[in-house]
């Protein structure tokens, strides 16, 4: 009796052992058969990818190197036009000073006022300024960037790249140099804007 007892309890600890195997062995195939379908499903054979240098951009599109060197202009032409409210606010506060130990307490008091009047429409010009700055910059940076995502858009009407990226050193570790498209897309925009100053 011992005997059949002992030899059902190894013939069921078998069985059990072999739909263990069973059971994680299918799993397993499953898995690694699931994983390869989602590799081969995320990455297309025609999935392709480029890149643009902002840098090279920058020194050769003819329409960047206009803007940048007209907001230079105007930043220097604003500087220019704070330092000279700047020169008249403190030539007019010293003469005041000066004056000050003759004139009476309400010219002194006219005085203090103009100078606090001075400062503030200095202030305030230069807030204008800054702010007409910010919004030109902004604007030309707006208008540049359009320009360069519609000529891509005709660029890569074949639909060859799923992504262009732009490339900026110290952004990327490693970059194929078979995939700069830089010269194509200075070539078109600088044709696209010679073509423009034509009309």
């Amino acid at each position: 009796m011992k005997n059949a007892l002992l030899f059902i309890n190894v013939v069921l600890i078998c069985l059990v052992g072999y739909l263990y195997y069973l059971h994680f062995h299918s799993d397993k195939k499953e898995n690694t058969h699931a994983i390869e379908n989602n590799s081969n499903a995320s990455v297309p054979n025609n999935f392709k990818v480029a890149y643009i240098d902002l840098d090279s951009l920058q020194n050769n599109y003819t329409y960047y190197k206009k803007v940048k060197a007209d907001f230079e202009r105007k930043q220097s032409a604003a500087n220019d036009e704070i330092g000279n409210i700047q020169k008249k606010y403190q030539n007019r506060a010293m003469q005041l000073q000066q004056n000050g130990s003759t004139m009476s307490q309400q010219e002194q008091q006219s005085a203090v006022q103009e100078i606090n009047k001075m400062q503030q429409d200095l202030q305030q010009k230069k807030q204008e300024i800054d702010n007409e700055l910010y919004n030109y910059n902004s604007k030309m940076k707006e208008d540049i960037l359009n320009r360069i995502q519609n000529f891509l858009k005709q660029y890569n009407k074949d639909g060859k790249y799923a992504y262009i990226f732009s490339y900026e050193p110290g952004f990327m570790f490693y970059k194929d140099s078979t995939l700069n498209i830089t010269p194509d897309v200075i070539a078109g925009l600088n044709n696209e804007y010679t073509a423009e100053n034509k009309k």
